[in-house]
């Protein structure tokens, strides 16, 4: 029970204790109690919601938002009611009102935080939206400074390309006048050539007819020449036709594929076939002979091992140099192709 009003106060011995003095004790203490809850306290009256801290970039924005605060804040003040100092004989405070009136206030308070904070979030979104203007305004800015320097360096590119233009007509120009130039001293010296070849000629004129009986002897000679090369064409080709015989002759009797056959297996004996080479290894190359079966070249027609493989059949081939000689001159072949493995017989 409370102390009914116009009752002396304990603390100070023959002052009054009004309703107002009396409630604001009353809240003082039950706000205390509130800030000391324990865990297990009364869940209808939690504390009060904590503020989120903001954090600005730009120190004007962080400036301009401590400002506002500063007058949020006072307006956000709890209103607690004025009961007056007027003494109330025979009034008794409930402890269940005190409670309910502490509640109200805190709910006033809850609501203002909560106010505070809207207004505090519209502030930032006012802020970001100043800040992404901002930024839009210097992309733009950006923008139209990169088009004013690309305009200046097409500008300089044309001036540039005008300096070029003209300098080259300047240096055609000249050109020309030093080709026209020429072609009178040419045309001068022209007119004096034609002068001496006109005396030039009346002694070529002299000289030609002596020529000409020289040239009567000379086609009689050539004439001869001709008929006698002809003769020894015809057999020349008379004997090549007859070595074709003959050696189609050996071809058929299977000479030439065993004089090929000899020549691959001496290159195989020399050959060193390198670790993981493949098995359906192939390769075809081309030899180019010289008189005495010396190898003078050799390219590979067909192929599809290595290097490795590749650096080894040349060093057998090499190795292999000279070749067997044919069995007959006729099988003497300036182009040798050879097959690994053989195809058909002979290889």
């Amino acid at each position: 029970m409370s102390r009914p009003a116009g009752i002396n106060d304990p603390a100070k011995p023959g002052k009054p204790i009004g309703l107002n003095a009396r409630l604001g004790r009353a809240v003082r203490s039950q706000r205390q109690a509130a800030g000391s809850r324990s865990p297990d306290g009364n869940p209808d009256n939690p504390p009060l919601p904590l503020l989120k801290p903001w954090s600005y970039s730009i120190s004007g924005h962080a400036l301009v938002v401590a400002l506002m605060l500063i007058g949020f804040a006072g307006r956000i003040q709890p209103e607690v009611p004025t009961f007056g100092t007027v003494a109330i004989d025979g009034v008794v405070l409930d402890d269940e009102a005190v409670r309910e009136e502490i509640q109200r206030l805190d709910e006033m308070e809850r609501a203002a935080v909560i106010e505070r904070e809207q207004e505090m979030e519209q502030l930032r979104r006012q802020i970001e939206e100043q800040e992404a203007r901002s930024q839009r305004q210097q992309q733009e800015l950006s923008s139209l400074s990169s088009q004013a320097e690309e305009a200046r360096r097409a500008l300089s590119e044309q001036q540039t390309q005008a300096t070029r233009q003209l300098s080259e007509m300047q240096q055609r120009q000249q050109q020309e006048r030093e080709r026209l130039g020429q072609i009178e001293r040419e045309r001068q010296a022209e007119e004096a050539r034609a002068a001496a070849a006109a005396a030039e000629r009346r002694k070529a004129e002299e000289q030609a007819r002596q020529l000409s009986e020289q040239a009567k002897e000379a086609q009689r000679r050539l004439d001869e020449a001709a008929r006698r090369r002809r003769e020894a064409e015809l057999e020349e080709k008379v004997r090549r036709e007859m070595e074709a015989e003959r050696r189609g002759s050996m071809i058929e009797s299977g000479l030439l594929d065993e004089y090929r056959t000899r020549i691959r297996q001496r290159i195989e004996s020399n050959w060193t076939r390198p670790a993981g080479t493949r098995e359906d290894l192939v390769w075809v190359v081309l030899l180019d002979m010289l008189p005495g079966n010396e190898i003078d070249g050799i390219r590979f027609e067909q192929f599809n091992g290595t290097e490795t493989d590749r650096r080894s059949i040349e060093a057998a081939i090499r190795r292999s140099s000279p070749l067997p000689a044919p069995p007959e001159p006729e099988l003497f072949e300036r182009q040798m192709r050879l097959r690994y493995p053989p195809s058909e017989p002979g290889g």
